[in-house]
């Protein structure tokens, strides 16, 4: 390579360096700054103060105004000192909650570490932001372009240690929340300037749907259903059926024992029958509104999602019984397992960001839940408007089925839109 050559590439790289430095600083140029000094309304009022005697100072050619206008400026010099100062080398860890249902009570804990050897922060303000996420038809308490902004007050942090506080507030409506970042600001000494500093990133967090409480009527009803039908007691055949032993314990009958398996192991064992399992469920939430929907559409819409989410939960406490949960969003999508604290949360969160639609999703979902669940399933329909499963032209490919038609006769429908949901749940 000639030194023509090798110059020309050299310039080239230079020239494409520089282009990139220059970009990236306009970048960072255009982003937020993470840490700002404005003045407060009281410096605002102390600066128009300050202008006035300046410009009489230098007018009149008063001295002594001078003097006052250089006394004047100290405490602004001073504030900008201890204020760019106070903010530094602080860290700020935050505590959430995980798993909160709408309108719960969500208590935040919030630690704040100064990790400078010497020089304290005095009255540091710790702000925090929960933004709704997305487009949303939900029922809404306050506008969602309106973040919720809790803060607490640290009045001293000393050099090298810590210090906490909690801060207290309920989100209104169930989804997902923008949490963060937290921002950080004083005003001490004299409150004529205000530092700000943003820590940390954006978190997601996820609120549960409000849960409300189950009637004994609605318990009532749901018994003699389970004694009214065909149930699945055993997981290894019917009730009485023989499927293993195990060692005697006292109280156990004498006809239980089996003698051929005693006399083999020369101790004791009796049959060992299969516990009776409670029934399995599946829920169907159909969440249909019309193109345009007023309040009451969207509380019916509220309404069932609370509604289905307190039968989930209640089946998870109980346990023994598998449970099914179907939702229609784009297509169906169906989760199902054994009940427990786990499967209640995954379903919480599916409950918690599933959204309303004006197309019909019902036959779909119906479908998917019936491919999907063993006979003698109870099945529990959740719709914010009147269902008619009797209708064969709606529900043509399952009526087509003998098995499947005779299924839908046996679903059992809760209409939010109706007041006698009332007998069954009650919101709080």
């Amino acid at each position: 390579m000639t030194l023509i050559e090798r110059t020309t590439r050299a310039a080239g790289l230079r020239g494409r360096t520089l282009l990139a430095g220059a970009l990236s600083r306009i970048d960072a140029w255009r982003r937020p700054r993470p840490t700002s000094t404005l003045l407060t309304r009281e410096g605002w009022y102390y600066l128009v103060v300050f202008a006035l005697v300046l410009g009489g100072a230098v007018m009149r050619e008063v001295n002594l105004l001078l003097i006052l206008a250089g006394m004047l400026a100290g405490p602004m010099v001073l504030g900008w000192w201890a204020t760019g100062h106070s903010l530094k080398r602080l860290r700020v860890e935050r505590r959430v909650p995980e798993g909160v249902c709408a309108g719960d009570l969500i208590i935040g804990q919030v630690q704040v570490s100064n990790d400078r050897p010497r020089l304290a922060s005095w009255a540091v303000v710790v702000e925090d932001s929960f933004e709704p996420i997305g487009n949303s038809t939900r029922i809404e308490y306050r506008p969602r372009s309106q973040p919720i902004c809790p803060a607490v007050l640290f009045p001293y942090v000393p050099a090298g240690q810590s210090r906490r506080a909690t801060y207290r507030g309920r989100l209104p409506a169930r989804g997902h929340y923008r949490l963060g970042p937290v921002r950080l600001s004083t005003q001490f000494p004299f409150g004529l300037l205000r530092k700000t500093l943003v820590l940390g990133d954006h978190e997601v967090l996820t609120v549960y749907p409000r849960l409300g409480r189950l009637t004994q009527r609605w318990m009532a009803r749901q018994h003699e259903a389970f004694s009214g039908t065909h149930r699945r007691e055993r997981k290894h055949g019917s009730e009485g059926d023989f499927y293993g032993v195990r060692p005697w314990q006292a109280g156990d009958p004498m006809r239980w024992i089996h003698w051929r398996s005693t006399a083999r192991l020369g101790m004791p064992v009796v049959r060992q029958f299969e516990q009776p399992r409670n029934r399995d469920v599946a829920l169907v939430v159909e969440l249909w509104r019309p193109a345009s929907p007023g309040r009451a559409e969207r509380e019916n819409v509220e309404l069932a999602v609370s509604f289905a989410a307190t039968v989930i939960a209640d089946l998870c406490r109980r346990g023994g019984s598998d449970l099914l949960l179907a939702t229609g969003e784009g297509g169906p999508r169906v989760t199902q397992g054994p009940a427990s604290a786990a499967l209640m949360h995954t379903m919480m969160e599916q409950l918690s960001v599933v959204e309303a639609h004006a197309e019909d999703h019902l036959p779909e979902l119906l479908g998917a839940t019936l491919a999907r669940i063993d006979p003698g399933t109870e099945i529990v329909l959740v719709s914010t408007r009147a269902v008619r499963l009797a209708d064969t032209t709606r529900f043509a490919a399952l009526a087509a089925d003998p098995r499947r038609r005779a299924t839908l006769r046996r679903i059992r429908v809760i209409d939010a839109s109706r007041p006698d949901l009332e007998t069954y749940y009650r919101a709080e």
